[in-house]
């Protein structure tokens, strides 16, 4: 009798701490920040402003929101303190609209970077971009350089358009890694086999952006090419920051060997995923952005 009382209460307090972890979990998932809307060339898209100062526009990556990309891992309210924050969905993500057709994509994401800017009467404004939201900012900056007072590209890098290979995956660390001492700032992560883990943040991603959007997405990249010429004449002041243990390692690498005006950071046992949850990246962020700030320009100047 005793044994099975003991299996019940060991039973139950897996189940409380299953429920709890799912709770958690939708919370991450559904919750969202108050924010409004505004239209890119007929395309509707979600945004939020929190804070005051210089404007610093926020890209996220694919498959997330921009809340799970910067306000849950802490980077929003770090910022907030002294830049103006705007965070957006791309198109295709979030609250934002979800055109299925390839034409609806490419260039015309990183337009709606200085569009966003248009809409709020920004001149010009600081970019941070995250994974697919770094190639993002990188192609504005290319196209618009005269809007950006700096550009932070982070975990992510530069595609030469003339190499065909296929682009790394990020969630695998390059070759000469040692993958015993990667480090992640999830505790759940931590604690969830790798296969479920991946399982688990795809199912996330299949919530955010449907898998006709994710090939709709993914058939433009090739209209974010930069060519290597604008990298290397580029003006505006530029921070790639990534971790050590990123799958887009190689890339960061090419970024900084062609780029002008740039600085390069390497967070030790970041990966892909755990970057953003790093004090060293969210200081490292911060401390760039207010080094470069003399430049800034007040909304609507």
């Amino acid at each position: 009798m005793r044994l099975r009382t003991t299996l019940f209460i060991g039973t139950g307090s897996v189940l409380l701490v299953l429920l709890l972890l799912a709770g958690i979990f939708l919370y991450v998932l559904l919750h969202r920040t108050p924010g409004a809307y505004f239209e890119s060339n007929g395309v509707r898209i979600f945004y939020s402003v929190e804070g005051s100062g210089t404007p610093l526009i926020l890209v996220h990556g694919i498959g997330v929101n921009a809340d799970l990309n910067w306000r849950r891992p802490g980077v929003t309210r770090m910022l907030a303190k002294n830049f103006q924050v705007i965070s957006y969905d791309l198109r295709g993500h979030g609250r934002s609209d979800k055109p299925e057709v390839p034409a609806a994509y490419g260039v015309k994401m990183a337009e709606d970077i200085v569009r966003l800017m248009d809409h709020l009467e920004i001149r010009r404004a600081h970019v941070a971009g995250y994974s697919l939201g770094g190639f993002l900012a990188l192609k504005a900056v290319s196209l618009h350089p005269d809007r950006f007072i700096s550009a932070s590209i982070c975990a992510a890098g530069w595609k030469d358009p003339n190499d065909p290979s296929p682009l790394p995956n990020p969630y695998k660390p390059p070759e000469n890694t040692d993958t015993r001492k990667v480090e992640t700032a999830s505790v759940f992560a931590a604690a969830t086999p790798k296969s479920l883990f991946n399982r688990i943040r795809g199912s996330i991603g299949d919530r955010i952006i449907s898998r006709p959007v994710r090939t709709a997405l993914k058939a433009g990249y090739q209209e974010l090419a930069v060519e290597q010429s604008l990298l290397e004449k580029n003006t505006v002041p530029m921070l790639n920051i990534i971790g050590d243990h990123d799958g887009l390692l190689p890339l960061a690498h090419d970024l900084v060997a062609v780029t002008a005006n740039l600085e390069a950071r390497e967070i030790p046992g970041a990966t892909h995923f755990s970057l953003p949850f790093k004090k060293a990246f969210k200081e490292g962020l911060r401390e760039f952005l207010l080094r470069h700030d003399k430049k800034a320009v007040p909304p609507g100047s």
